[in-house]
C-alpha cells in the first residue's frame, strides 16, 4: 500500500501542469542571467552603505618599531669650553662635566591612535552619498530591465508552445476526419459506388495529413525544449493559461501615457541624468576649502624621548586650493555634457518607444479584425464541409470536394490560431514595456 502511495506521488510529480505566472516565477529563481543582475543590486547596496561612513571619523591604530644607524646627539663641549674660558675655569670638561648629549637613542618604539572626521567638504560628501544612492536605485532598475526582456522571451514561448500544442492538437483532428473519409471512400469504391480514382484521392490527402502531423510534432518538441530550458524546468506536460480573447481594453494613447511613466529603461535614463547633475556638484565643490578634525594619541613608546612629555595632539586642518590650472572649470563643463548627452539619449528613446508601442498596438488591432472575421469565416466553412461531405455519402458530390472543404476549414482555424498568437504576444510586450507586467501575468 505504500509502494502504490509513492509510485502515485513520483507520477503526480512528473506532470507539470503550469500557467504563466508559474513559469515567470521559475523562470525569476533559476535564470542564471537574473541572479547574476540581482547581485548588482546588493553591490550597490553595501556601496550605498559605505558611503553614509563617509559623514563618521575615521579612527586608525599604528604601531612601529625603529633601529637608526646611531644615536642622535648634540656636542657642545666646544661651547662649554669657550665658557669656561670666560669664567677663567682651567678645566672646563672635569668642571663643567662632559656636554655631549644624546637626544635619541638609536632603537626606539611607539604606538599612536588616529582620529579624523571630515567638517566641511564643499559638498562633495553629500554629492558622494547622493551618487551612491541613485546607483542603488539604478541598478534595482537595470534588473528589472532584465527581468522585462526575459520575461517578454518567456511570453513569446509560453503562447509558442501554446499554439505548438493547439496546432498538433488540430492536425491530429484532421488527420482523423480524412482517415475516416478514406475508410469511407474504400467502402463506396468496394460496392461499386464511386470510381476508384475518389478513393486515390482520399489516400493523397490522407498522406499529407500524416507528413503534416507529425511535422506539427516535431515543431512542439522543439517548442518544449526551448520553454524548459528557460524556466529551469525538464517536464512541463501542460500550459493552463490559454489564449487571451483578443479585446483592445486601452487606446493607443493610454498605452503610450503608461509608457512615459512606467517604463523601466526611461526609468534609467531619468537616473543616469540625475547621477550626471550630481557629478556636477560633485566637481563644483573643488572650489571650496575642505576642512576637517583630527588627533593623535600615543598609548606606548620605547626610547622615544620626543614624546616623554607629550601623548597626544589635536587640531583642525584646512585645505583649500586656489588655483589648478583650470582643471576644476574643464571637469565642470565634461560633467555638464554628460547631463546634455543623456537628455539626448532621453528625448529619442521617448520617440523610439512611442513608434515601438505603435507597431505592438497597430499588431493587436490586426490581429483581433483578423480574428473576428476568421470566427465568421469558420461558421461559413463548418457549414461548407457539412454539406460536401453529405453529398458524397449521397453519391452526388465527389471526394476532391470533401478534401478540399476540410481543409479550407483547417486553414482558416489555423490562421485563428495565429491570430490567438500574434495578439496575445503583441499585448503582453506591450504590458511589459508599460510597467504592467503582474498585471498582464495575473489576468491570464
Amino acid at each position: 500500500m505504500n509502494f502504490l502511495i509513492l509510485l502515485m506521488g513520483s507520477i503526480i510529480g512528473q506532470a507539470q501542469i503550469i500557467s504563466l505566472k508559474d513559469a515567470h516565477e521559475l523562470m525569476l529563481s533559476s535564470n542564471g542571467n537574473i541572479k547574476a543582475s540581482s547581485f548588482e543590486i546588493n553591490q550597490s547596496q553595501e556601496e550605498y552603505k559605505a558611503a553614509k561612513g563617509l559623514y563618521l571619523p575615521k579612527i586608525t591604530a599604528s604601531g612601529t618599531y625603529l633601529r637608526i644607524d646611531n644615536d642622535i646627539s648634540v656636542d657642545l663641549n666646544t661651547p662649554r669650553d669657550m665658557f669656561g674660558g670666560l669664567l677663567s675655569i682651567s678645566n672646563p670638561a672635569e668642571v663643567l662635566g662632559d656636554w655631549n648629549f644624546t637626544l635619541q637613542e638609536k632603537n626606539l618604539g611607539f604606538a599612536t591612535l588616529g582620529l579624523s572626521m571630515p567638517l566641511y567638504s564643499g559638498g562633495l560628501i553629500n554629492s558622494a552619498n547622493k551618487a551612491a544612492k541613485i546607483k542603488y536605485n539604478l541598478a534595482k532598475n537595470n534588473h528589472q530591465i532584465v527581468d522585462n526582456d526575459y520575461t517578454i522571451n518567456l511570453i513569446q514561448l509560453y503562447y509558442k508552445l501554446k499554439l505548438a500544442k493547439s496546432v498538433e492538437s488540430l492536425r491530429q483532428t484532421i488527420y482523423k476526419t480524412v482517415e475516416l473519409h478514406y475508410n469511407q471512400a474504400n467502402k463506396f469504391f468496394e460496392n461499386g459506388i464511386i470510381p476508384e480514382v475518389e478513393t486515390l484521392n482520399a489516400q493523397v490527402a490522407l498522406s499529407n495529413a500524416n507528413t503534416d502531423l507529425m511535422s506539427s510534432q516535431k515543431d512542439l518538441e522543439l517548442a518544449t525544449t526551448a520553454l524548459e530550458n528557460l524556466i529551469g524546468s525538464d517536464n512541463v506536460d501542460s500550459l493552463s493559461t490559454n489564449f487571451s480573447q483578443p479585446n483592445l481594453i486601452k487606446s493607443l494613447g493610454e498605452f503610450q501615457t503608461d509608457i512615459l511613466k512606467n517604463n523601466h529603461q526611461l526609468k534609467a535614463i531619468q537616473q543616469n541624468k540625475s547621477l550626471a547633475e550630481v557629478g556636477v556638484k560633485a566637481e563644483k565643490s573643488d572650489y571650496y576649502p575642505k576642512i576637517g578634525l583630527f588627533g593623535n594619541y600615543v598609548p606606548w613608546t620605547d626610547n622615544l624621548t620626543i614624546t616623554e612629555n607629550t601623548k597626544w595632539f589635536v587640531g583642525v586642518g584646512v585645505e583649500w586650493v586656489l588655483f589648478d590650472g583650470l582643471q576644476r572649470e574643464h571637469k565642470i563643463k565634461a560633467a555638464q555634457y554628460k547631463i546634455n548627452q543623456v537628455e539626448a539619449i532621453d528625448s529619442q528613446a521617448k520617440l523610439n518607444l512611442q513608434t515601438y508601442s505603435e507597431k505592438l498596438y497597430n499588431t493587436m488591432k490586426k490581429a483581433s479584425e483578423q480574428y473576428q472575421s476568421l470566427v465568421l469565416n469558420e461558421t461559413y466553412a463548418q457549414k461548407l464541409k457539412f454539406m460536401r461531405t453529405r453529398a458524397f455519402e449521397e453519391g452526388t458530390g465527389t471526394s476532391l470536394e470533401v478534401v478540399d472543404a476540410t481543409l479550407k476549414l483547417s486553414q482558416i482555424q489555423f490562421h485563428k490560431l495565429q491570430a490567438l498568437y500574434d495578439y496575445n504576444i503583441a499585448y503582453g510586450e506591450l504590458m511589459v514595456v508599460s510597467g504592467q507586467t503582474e498585471l498582464f501575468l495575473n489576468q491570464n
